[in-house]
């Protein structure tokens, strides 16, 4: 944004590409919905994305990114909307450019400047049995990620089966690691 140009609400930008006011309310019912929230919380929703864009940090455990590809093939709105006009991407192992230390380079930036403000949104189980060791990430397990990540959110949503229930549990012998399993 060039010097002296004015951020455009997003509730202007949204009208400019024929999105109405009800549409946008419609979507953030469905949204609400869709992630299991009663509907008191829709006119939050509501105002809090129709101001600045949230910051969203995704992070992904044992799952089969199952709805990232559903994301993926969102048409209401596209994907490409969604991450370019409603929300700020901040973080997401799938759809980065980046990997390894960049990657967690971006992810340790994205939580110091959005502590306390960003939407966490985990996806796939989190494994408690022998401490966790069944899912690392750059040598952390994932419960201490959770919990880290987590606690320096605004708002943690668990998303699909498997970050909600454990998903289906693995056949024996494989240690069932996820979560829900009656086994753990």
């Amino acid at each position: 944004m060039e010097t002296g140009e004015r951020k455009i609400p997003l509730l202007d930008r949204l009208e400019a590409k024929g999105v109405s006011r009800r549409d946008f309310l419609k979507t953030v019912t469905l949204a609400a919905a869709a992630v299991g929230l009663p509907a008191s919380v829709v006119p939050k929703m509501a105002a809090a994305a129709a101001g600045a864009r949230p910051p969203v940090i995704w992070l992904h455990f044992q799952e089969c990114t199952g709805c990232t590809e559903s994301l993926l093939r969102t048409s209401a709105p596209s994907v490409a909307n969604l991450i370019l006009d409603l929300v700020s991407l901040d973080y997401h192992e799938t759809l980065f450019a980046a990997a390894g230390t960049q990657a967690e380079e971006a992810l340790h930036a994205a939580v110091g400047k959005n502590s306390g403000k960003y939407v966490c949104i985990i996806e796939g189980a989190i494994p408690t049995r022998d401490n966790g060791i069944y899912c690392k990430i750059a040598g952390r397990t994932a419960t201490d990620l959770a919990k880290d990540i987590g606690l320096k959110a605004g708002a943690i949503i668990a998303i699909g089966s498997c970050a909600s229930w454990g998903g289906s549990p693995p056949p024996t012998p494989t240690p069932p690691a996820r979560r829900g399993c009656p086994s753990s």
